[in-house]
């Protein structure tokens, strides 16, 4: 690669321009002689700088990074949306020849941002040592943050020209929920029933139970068991036990991770703030003894955790919810599979120094042979990928490895988030865990006809569930209307978000299901604060 001209280099042409021009028109012998000079010495520095890139290849220095542990704040290393983490770094340099290097900076994309800006970026590596330095970074929002590699230049005599150097070194780091910075989850100690443990939800069953509430005279339909035969005795009538038992409850979460829930800017969107609300929840009801599950949505059902108990059942809600943020399919995404080929085909050239491209087209098996042994030495860490053929499921997944970002399709195809929603509300019926607690997260944005959504609700309340809706309103995500134009149009879809909800409330009424909106201003660790459920179901005419 060429040297880049400094911004001494640039000025010392410039003189040395004036010298000669001066020299030629005044026919100035010392002028002419100095700008001879000063173009003989900016020529030297050019060939003396060349030969660095090759120079520092012979030098065999090696690059390696890590996310450091221990972070203050971070959960013990683990990255967290709004909390500064650490990036440690090492340059060893085995020749025996001083190099400079300056403007040290790593590849990531828009995740994202650097926080020690007003740290010097220049370094000195001594023959034969390991030179250790740091970046921090800040992401806005759950995900994952991929650094590609390090960026740096190479000075060449007297500082007039760099050359540009690049480790290509991927580095995945994971930016789990608020949460996870707490710590590990540790469930309540099970006293135990073996087949319904016990947890926090406070039931009064008849005849049986850990705790005792009362003695009451015996009435119809009580079972003989509860029967207190001494104090019965003793009172000359027939009484019953009533006690409490804590019985293990079940929460269920179905999250709408659509376009519609991505618009604005990254942690200040409507997903970021649902996801958020689902973690701080599952944390709380796995710490209380109960079973959590969670599944996510857009058109069909995209990611689905069963319920289950144990601080351990925590991680994979969190990858659940980590793998709505990094979704790649094409039905999906709003690119085709000409443009990821010639995405994937850019990043390949620029990280790998392959080119794969034919002029204006791309050699597609080659590329896709590469993508695939790259994907075979990641140790199993892609996940599943839709797409029409086996080429495009395989660069597809090689963009969710990388962290090469997909533009999400904005808007859900037409009338498929409503439907989808009922068949995840559906399926839940069928675990044979018994009733659930339900919540439903979406925005209500494209729902589409609302009849096979209000059968499958009904459908559940028959069954003893009980199922609730939270809605972000999409007028407090985003920045505030500036001009009078926004304010207007700001306005206008204030009113049709406000009518889509009383209309949907409407139609919830009947079946005893509740509707809670909630703000970008509300915190999302209260927002499903669990609700001891009804012990009665509602009656078929319902």
């Amino acid at each position: 690669m060429l040297p880049i001209p400094t911004r001494a280099a640039v000025l010392g042409f410039f003189s040395v321009l004036a010298c000669l021009l001066i020299g030629a028109v005044s026919a100035s012998l010392p002028a002419t002689t100095l700008g001879a000079a000063g173009a003989i010495g900016l020529a030297s520095a050019l060939a003396a700088t060349m030969p660095l890139a090759r120079r520092a290849r012979r030098q065999r220095l090696e690059f390696a990074w890590w996310l450091a542990q221990g972070d203050p704040g971070a959960g013990g290393g683990a990255a967290v949306p709004g909390t500064p983490f650490e990036v440690r770094c090492f340059l060893r340099h085995r020749g025996q020849d001083t190099l400079r290097v300056s403007g040290l900076d790593a590849v990531v994309p828009g995740s994202a941002t650097r926080v020690d800006l007003d740290e010097p970026d220049g370094l000195v590596l001594a023959p034969s040592t390991r030179t250790d330095f740091t970046f921090r970074f800040v992401a806005p929002a759950v995900g994952r943050v991929v650094l590609h590699g390090l960026s740096m230049m190479m000075q060449g005599p007297l500082g007039l020209f760099e050359v540009p150097l690049y480790f290509p070194n991927p580095l995945v780091i994971k930016v789990l929920p608020q949460s996870a910075a707490r710590h590990p989850t540790q469930a309540r100690a099970i006293p135990g029933l073996p087949v319904e443990r016990s947890g926090r939800s406070l039931l009064a069953p008849r005849g049986g139970g850990t705790e005792l509430r009362e003695l009451r005279e015996m009435r119809p339909g009580d079972p003989f068991k509860s029967i207190a035969w001494k104090p019965s005795a003793k009172r000359g009538k027939l009484l019953v036990r009533e006690v409490e038992e804590e019985l293990q409850e079940t929460r269920v979460v179905v999250l709408d991770v659509s376009g519609t829930m991505r618009g604005g800017e990254p942690g200040h969107r409507k997903l970021d703030h649902a996801i958020e609300a689902v973690a701080a929840e599952a944390r709380r009801t796995l710490a209380g003894g109960d079973r959590f599950g969670v599944v996510t949505v857009d058109g069909r059902v995209l990611a689905h955790v069963s319920p289950r108990d144990g601080g351990a059942h925590v991680l994979r809600v969190f990858d659940a919810l980590l793998a709505a943020t990094e979704v790649v399919d094409e039905d999906l995404t709003d690119v085709d599979e000409d443009e990821v080929v010639a995405v994937v085909g850019r990043y390949v050239r620029q990280q790998d120094g392959l080119d794969f491209s034919t002029g204006t087209t791309w050699n597609v098996p080659p590329l896709v042979r590469h993508v695939e042994r790259a994907l075979a030495s990641e140790d199993g860490k892609a996940g599943p990928a839709a797409a029409t053929g086996p080429s495009g499921v395989m660069l597809r997944r090689f963009c969710q490895v990388r962290g090469i970002p997909l533009p999400y399709r904005p808007d859900p195809r037409q009338g498929a988030k409503g439907p989808a929603i009922a068949a995840a509300l559906r399926g839940l019926a069928t675990n044979g865990l018994g009733p659930m607690t339900i919540t439903c997260i979406t925005d209500l944005d494209g729902l589409g006809p609302p009849e096979g959504l209000l059968g499958a609700l009904k459908w559940l309340r028959l069954r003893g569930h009980v199922v609730s809706f939270v809605v972000h309103d999409g007028t407090t995500f985003g920045k505030p209307p500036g001009s009078p134009l926004e304010r207007q149009l700001a306005d206008v879809y204030g009113r049709g978000e406000r009518r889509r909800v009383d209309e949907f409330r409407a139609l919830l009424a009947p079946l005893s299901i509740g509707l809670r909106v909630a703000t970008a201003s509300e915190a999302p660790a209260g927002l499903l604060r669990a609700r001891t459920r009804p012990t009665q179901a509602p009656s078929v005419g319902e």
